[in-house]
């Protein structure tokens, strides 16, 4: 009776480990697929060398919705696009030569986050443009 007793335990003890082991294990592999799946939003803005033009650049997941609009301090609308494209990369080149002085924003929207990129434009003998 006491080499039944011993074995029963130690194939409890093997079963509990293999549970404990399983489960562990799941959620390690469902934090990694959350992870890979999870592409982080970001965008920078560049100006392009001597010229009056800057570059937006965002990256997104590739079966999302971006949405773009290029606003002044008023909230007047220069720019609104949606960019639902099965491409992760928006790449766009923004001629502002012909925009007043003054301070633009670009918004973007991606699922449920909201950010914005600063332009700032002052014309000297040239224009000067500043990213913020």
């Amino acid at each position: 009776m006491k080499i039944s007793n011993i074995s029963n335990l130690f194939c409890a003890l093997a079963l509990t480990l293999s549970l404990a082991s399983f489960t562990t294990d799941k959620k390690k592999n469902n934090e990694e697929k959350t992870a890979a799946n999870a592409v982080a939003f970001d965008a920078a803005l560049y100006k392009v060398r001597e010229t009056n033009k800057v570059k937006l650049s965002v990256n997104k997941a590739a079966d999302e919705t971006l949405r773009i609009i290029l606003k002044d301090k008023g909230g007047n609308v220069f720019y609104s696009e949606v960019f639902d494209n099965n491409d992760a990369k928006y790449r766009r080149v923004f001629d502002l030569d012909k925009m007043n002085d003054g301070v633009y924003y670009f918004e973007l929207f991606y699922n449920k986050e909201k950010l914005v990129k600063e332009v700032q434009i002052q014309s000297t003998s040239e224009k000067l443009i500043s990213l913020q």
